[in-house]
């Protein structure tokens, strides 16, 4: 004989909150059945059920604005004075952004196992990966240009094809940290930031964004994606400030790739304006300096910069290990200086502003703002799901669970 029992199952929808009943019947100590197990979604003891609408609001109102500014909008929405709380919304949307992230990560993991790579994403024998050819600007168009910039000795070969490269802008922030809840040993660093670590994928009018709160951990997506997708075997230009972390992690992750790195532009010319604010003896010593230093740098020519540097007198430098930390510099990145002004006149990209816009619109524009600090786990999470967003991808991990792990084509 079985006994039949009510059991209030409660929904969180678009609507508002509604109620309807469940039914559980157990006989002879034993469940028989559970309407609120086979018939409705499973849910805690004392959870609610979310409908997809809802949770896909929770999501995208979070994005841009803040947990309790969309809590307001939510309630006012679905006419409750007392509906969802700002901690419901924050933690949802950490949960969320965790799944989608560690989905991407598996869907990393599945392109490694399919191409001799291990799950750090270090290749580790024959994958049978197909380096394509190198395809570049016709040289005759290349010489053309070198001719009108009085260029000499240049090698018509070293400007790739736009239409046959995948270009990837890295860029790194950080925003303000948690305070520890619980007090830290005297002896432990207390973290001043989070980091993450933002890439932007371009192929054709083809994009992507991906996300990570490591550096190695955003590369390992990337190459998960590139195999995913047939794009590691074309050529890669990485266009990146001159962080040391950066450049190592390309190094060390893609020495089977055609590739080569690019330093951004506005970070160089930037980083010469501060190093010699605080080297020369006045701003207007700098400024002169600047106006010959910058243009030689724009055409690539590492090694007069470095000369220029090289002849300033004890009256003009006001701190010389400074100047010399700029001359290591310049040694350093030599090999990511390209002749900027020939790459322009070609068509071709000089900068990772890609990257630091895609860093804009997942991270900074949500989280930087006065009074704001994050876990790591809230950071990456929130941000997660502004990727989502961005790659037009949240009503399919809403509805299905799943992550569209493919370029998408650009809006007008």
């Amino acid at each position: 004989m079985c006994t039949v029992r009510p059991k209030p199952y409660r929904i969180e929808s678009e609507l508002g909150t509604l109620e309807t009943k469940s039914h559980k019947a157990t006989g002879v100590g034993r469940m028989v059945y559970d309407s609120g197990q086979e018939w409705y979604e499973a849910t805690g003891p004392r959870e609610k059920f979310r409908s997809i609408r809802f949770t896909e609001l929770i999501l995208d109102y979070t994005s841009d604005t803040s947990v309790r500014d969309a809590a307001r909008r939510l309630n006012r929405m679905r006419l409750q004075d007392y509906g969802i709380i700002p901690t419901t919304l924050r933690n949802t949307v950490e949960r969320e952004g965790e799944a989608a992230a560690k989905k991407m990560q598996k869907a990393a993991q599945s392109a490694f196992a399919q191409h001799s790579f291990d799950q750090t994403g270090m290749q580790t024998g024959c994958s049978g990966l197909c380096i394509e050819d190198a395809s570049h600007i016709e040289n005759e168009t290349v010489a053309d240009h070198a001719t009108i910039l009085r260029l000499e000795n240049v090698d018509t070969e070293a400007y790739e094809s736009p239409e046959k490269t995948v270009n990837i802008s890295i860029d790194e922030v950080g925003v303000k940290a948690q305070r520890p809840k619980r007090p830290m040993p005297e002896d432990v660093e207390k973290p001043k930031q989070v980091r993450q670590t933002v890439i932007h994928v371009q192929y054709g009018e083809k994009q992507y964004i991906l996300n990570d709160g490591t550096v190695m951990g955003a590369i390992r997506l990337l190459i998960g994606f590139l195999l995913s997708n047939g794009l590691a075997g074309k050529q890669l230009v990485f266009f990146a400030d001159g962080a040391r972390d950066l450049h190592n992690a390309i190094a060390i992750m893609f020495g089977w790739a055609r590739y080569k790195t690019i330093l951004d532009w506005y970070h160089l010319a930037k980083k010469c304006r501060e190093q010699l604010s605080m080297g020369l003896s006045g701003r207007k010593i700098r400024n002169e300096v600047l106006d010959i230093l910058l243009p030689l740098l724009w055409l690539g020519n590492v090694d007069s910069a470095i000369e220029v540097l090289s002849k300033l007198t004890d009256k003009q430098v006001r701190n010389p290990d400074i100047i010399q930390k700029l001359i290591d510099y310049f040694d350093r990145v030599r090999g990511n200086i390209p002749c900027y002004a020939l790459r322009k006149g070609l068509g071709l990209r000089n900068s990772s502003n890609m990257g630091e816009k895609s860093n804009d619109l997942v991270v900074s524009n949500r989280q930087k703002h006065n009074g704001m600090s994050w876990s790591r786990e809230g950071s990456v999470g929130f941000a997660s799901v502004s990727a989502l967003i961005q790659n037009d991808d949240l009503n399919n991990w809403v509805r299905y669970r799943s992550v569209r792990f493919t370029p998408l084509e650009k809006a007008a």
